[in-house]
């Protein structure tokens, strides 16, 4: 049984290039470390031809992430992304295809994104992303999207960067009452478009929110609990991921501590968070209780951080089915 029947994820359609980093590579760049940073492709170029260690290359993008682990997990997931008409974009959507996801990837003028995320190692990564494609969304790429059948969209922060885009996704799911989730993304994104998060959420056209400790943090300026019953008085679903500590959910008026399940070793956090999510709506779908959606949530973050990047392998997804 579905509760959503059909789950709609929008975002960036890129290719993430993996590397393993030490600290100063990362200082060198000037960036904050474990933040995402907005590029054009020949600064990113530049990071990789300094690089001097081996590289692996995997379909990303944030909610693209999520809707692979939803596909996985067994929910009817669909992506909506836009692609350049080259090599990489047809390397990508070849990818997407062979997980079970259905991508509805539209063209655009520009090369396929990329996204460069350096991990250093105590497993933190740091992002250096060119939208190239992905940026050209517009508003008109919606018109042949049918919000029929569709129970849930889910939207990943960065889209904020292209804000009448993101506005337009919105006002469409609101207008044919289709609740939509939107993960914050990063502390960065949340910093750049305070206003415009704070402006939505008091206009409750936001089903259900997902920040972790700093984007919570960036968006009410308090710590995680306080913060969590400040979102939920805005959205029916909130949720504070802790990382290493868990999460704090909150549902109407239940109020969930999410488990966090040990690892061994944490190799790379690329993804976390959208396998985490990916958890949460997975269980959702199937009609758990947010407790159980909860620790589902935290299965299949557990797996990931143990690879390199967001895919998890056949074993990994044969323990979580075990959940």
């Amino acid at each position: 049984m579905s509760r959503y029947k059909q789950i709609l994820g929008v975002g960036a359609a890129l290719m993430d290039v993996l590397a393993h980093v030490s600290e100063d590579f990362v200082v060198s760049t000037g960036r904050p470390k474990g933040g995402m940073t907005m590029v054009d492709p020949s600064e990113q170029s530049d990071l990789v031809a300094k690089l001097s260690v081996p590289i692996a290359e995997a379909p990303g993008g944030s909610a693209c992430n999520t809707m692979v682990g939803l596909a996985k997990l067994g929910s009817n997931a669909h992506f909506l992304g836009k692609r350049g008409t080259d090599d990489l974009g047809d390397r990508l959507e070849s990818d997407l295809h062979s997980t079970g996801l259905v991508p509805r990837l539209v063209r655009g003028t520009q090369a396929t994104g990329c996204a460069l995320s350096l991990v250093t190692p105590d497993a933190q990564r740091t992002m250096f992303t060119s939208l190239g494609a992905s940026a050209e969304f517009a508003a008109s790429d919606l018109d042949s999207v049918s919000m029929d059948g569709v129970g849930l969209v889910y939207l990943e922060g960065y889209l904020l960067f292209n804000t009448p885009f993101f506005d337009a996704v919105v006002a469409k799911a609101n207008a044919a009452a289709v609740p939509v989730i939107v993960d914050c993304g990063s502390f960065d994104v949340v910093n750049i478009f305070r206003d415009h998060l704070r402006r939505i959420l008091a206009e409750r056209r936001i089903f259900g929110l997902l920040a972790n400790e700093d984007e919570s943090r960036a968006l009410t300026e308090t710590d995680p609990e306080p913060s969590l019953e400040w979102i939920s008085q805005h959205v029916d679903l909130a949720v504070v991921k802790l990382g290493s500590r868990g999460a704090l959910l909150a549902e109407g008026s239940r109020r969930v501590v999410a488990p966090v399940v040990h690892v061994p070793k944490v190799l790379d956090t690329t993804g976390a968070g959208d396998l985490w999510a990916a958890g949460l709506i997975a269980g959702l779908d199937r009609g758990w209780d947010l407790q159980r959606a909860a620790h589902l949530a935290a299965a299949t973050a557990a797996e990931v951080i143990q690879v390199l990047g967001a895919q998890i392998p056949a074993s990994g997804w044969e323990r979580i089915g075990r959940v």
